[in-house]
């Protein structure tokens, strides 16, 4: 296992674009102490720092999910009802007893209404994932409306778009350095 502190170091660095420092620095008075950590004492400083990154992640994620609803509200503005279709996002925590506390997932969903002898009950369907966690193209088929396959393939592209970004910079590959 790695010392510690080489392990606080790799994980201070924390995703790109991330909020969340006001956190870590707090934590930087105890680097010192880190490095001569027990392991158990590493784990529960891997669990705060995971704890307080993935909750400013899932900040984001819900911006996320909240601004494209909003586009899509946006774009549909006018539009008969029957026109709007039924396509959404979601940020669902985790529940698994593997998962990492705190962990979430980000889901394209259908929503659909069903009437019961209680009233219209509101449901949501995900749809399928292809390979990993991506959404193809063909996932999107029969689902979304010819107005909102530009939102959709935006959102969809700007995710792949900033992870190719950012593998880009991790290997130097992002234009600015001479080759």
């Amino acid at each position: 296992m790695p010392p510690a502190h080489t392990l606080e170091a790799a994980f201070r660095a924390g995703p790109s674009g991330v909020g969340g420092r006001d956190a870590e620095e707090d934590d930087a008075a105890d680097a010192d102490a880190d490095a001569d950590a027990a392991p158990n004492q590493v784990e529960e400083a891997l669990d705060a720092w995971i704890a307080r990154n993935l909750a400013a992640l899932q900040e984001r994620a819900e911006q996320g999910r909240s601004a494209f609803e909003q586009r899509l509200a946006e774009a549909g503005r006018g539009l008969p009802r029957s026109a709007r279709g039924r396509i959404g996002v979601r940020v669902r925590p985790q529940r698994a007893n593997r998962a990492t506390p705190g962990a979430f997932s980000i889901e394209w969903v259908t929503y659909r209404h069903v009437h019961t002898a209680a009233g219209v009950v509101y449901l949501s369907d995900d749809i399928r994932k292809g390979d990993g966690d991506r959404y193809p193209k063909s996932a999107f088929r029969g689902i979304v409306r010819a107005w909102q396959r530009p939102l959709v393939e935006e959102a969809e592209v700007r995710t792949r778009f900033r992870t190719a970004a950012k593998r880009c910079r991790e290997l130097d590959l992002d234009g600015d350095t001479p080759q």
